[in-house]
């Protein structure tokens, strides 16, 4: 498996493009739909985002063992790794997989049906009854991203398989050319007067296109000569393999949830909705730096993974260590080009929402870089297929609601409580153990970064 500077490119390009298609879309969507209908299309986003924790971590355990599997590992444990006998694929393993990751989002995906078909009737006529728009629409709206999210749910790893086996460059041009779709659809079904249901049928044809796509690529001749001749012989006892670990990191995306995403939920009992919308806008530019830094570790995570299971400690070195330059790099780069011209910006386009002050975007920014570094130390150790701090990433999670409720109760920073509340809790243990832990379990000295800045640079 190599992966190298073209797959690199395409992430970043792949990132970008997902930042871009909200950049083009949303001007044009704030024109032409009205308020009350971009409430209703943020219920949807809500939806998408609870939707995406029914995963509960398994994408990332698919894709870690398909990895595995290609690395030429002959057995799959539910605690670390099999010593690697030969590099070739077995290919009744990777069946075995297969086919449970099949039966397990077929059956996540009936229960999100069978609960949002159930839920409907109850929940949108509620939403309705203060709605002057045409109802009619929002729920054939509302059927079809229901729809698209099963469909999602049903086909979710397939992105998976094809980064666990190393094609990540294959991967980011689906998404760049799925993105570009979902852009064009999106513009000429509002320009066609559709209103909300262009958004939805915008991203359902995207996803279809993404998916379709990815399972030609990774079912090539090779794939499929070997499979056919293969036979799957642990059918669920995949599921019982899988299923401790994918737990563990579903927590943990439960508890990010927690930090970063119920506390905005949380915020309109204490906050005006101005304050909220400053600190949301601010939120979303920081956000969109911590994704670009972490973009060059996770393109190369699946070379991490196997270098973990041949035991290639120096080359898990390299590329941590590179990982955090190009993290430092990103967040002083784009870090300051957000202080510097951010609000300036706003105002050019006549934002009727500013940003936080520069001292509140400061404290997002080193609070931001400080959990993307701690993430990445925590992949590497996952790589090795166990998931040793799932119990205190729930804590924190759980600590950072607990902390921000006494801020807002008994202090008056305001705003400055979801700021502190997340990074105050995260820098308490987090933050500072992870790195720690790794770096005492890989035995990483001073000498490991100068040898790899100074390649890095020269290079």
């Amino acid at each position: 498996m190599q992966i190298g500077q073209k797959d690199l490119l395409w992430n970043y390009t792949a990132t970008s493009m997902r930042i871009l298609s909200g950049i083009v879309v949303l001007p044009v969507t704030l024109r032409m739909l009205p308020p009350e209908e971009m409430g209703i299309w943020s219920i949807f986003l809500s939806l998408m985002t609870i939707t995406s924790l029914l995963d509960f971590g398994f994408s990332n355990s698919f894709s870690r063992n398909v990895t595995y599997i290609y690395s030429g590992v002959k057995e799959l444990k539910a605690k670390g790794y099999s010593v690697i006998e030969s590099l070739d694929v077995d290919y009744g393993l990777l069946k075995s997989l297969l086919s449970a990751m099949k039966r397990y989002y077929a059956i996540v995906a009936l229960a999100f049906l069978i609960i949002f078909l159930a839920g409907s009737p109850f929940y949108i006529s509620s939403v309705l009854e203060q709605y002057g728009g045409d109802k009619q629409t929002i729920w054939i709206a509302w059927f079809i991203f229901g729809g698209l999210l099963t469909y999602e749910l049903y086909t979710y790893y397939y992105s998976s398989i094809l980064i666990g086996r190393g094609q990540i460059k294959r991967n980011m041009q689906i998404i760049v050319f799925s993105q570009s779709v979902r852009i064009v659809v999106t513009l000429v079904f509002l320009f066609a007067g559709l209103g909300i249901i262009s958004l939805v049928l915008g991203l359902f044809i995207s996803n279809i296109i993404n998916r379709t796509l990815a399972r030609r690529i990774f079912y090539n001749k090779e794939t499929k000569a070997g499979l056919a001749k293969a036979i799957a012989t642990q059918g669920w006892d995949m599921i019982k393999i899988l299923a401790p670990n994918s737990l563990k990191i579903g927590f943990t995306s439960l508890s990010y949830f927690l930090r970063n995403q119920s506390i905005v939920l949380i915020a309109p009992f204490y906050l005006s909705l101005p304050q909220i919308a400053e600190f949301g806008i601010s939120k979303q530019l920081v956000s969109v730096i911590y994704t670009l830094g972490l973009t060059w570790y996770f393109t190369y995570y699946s070379q991490t993974a196997q270098y973990r299971v041949r035991e290639d400690t120096k080359g898990v070195k390299r590329l941590y260590i590179k990982g955090n330059l190009n993290l430092i790099i990103m967040f002083i780069a784009a870090g300051s080009v957000l202080l510097i011209f951010g609000s300036d910006v706003l105002l050019f386009i006549k934002s009727k929402t500013s940003l936080l002050c520069n001292e509140y975007l400061f404290l997002m920014l080193l609070f931001s870089f400080l959990e993307a570094r701690h993430v990445m130390a925590n992949g590497t150790l996952i790589a090795k297929n166990e998931v040793p701090f799932f119990k205190a990433d729930i804590i924190s999670g759980v600590c950072a609601i607990l902390v921000l409720l006494l801020m807002f109760n008994f202090t008056s920073l305001g705003v400055l409580s979801l700021i502190l509340a997340t990074g105050l809790t995260l820098c308490a243990y987090m933050n500072w153990k992870i790195p720690a832990t790794l770096a005492k379990e890989i035995k990483l000295t001073l000498k490991d970064y100068k040898t790899v800045v100074l390649s890095y640079f020269k290079k």
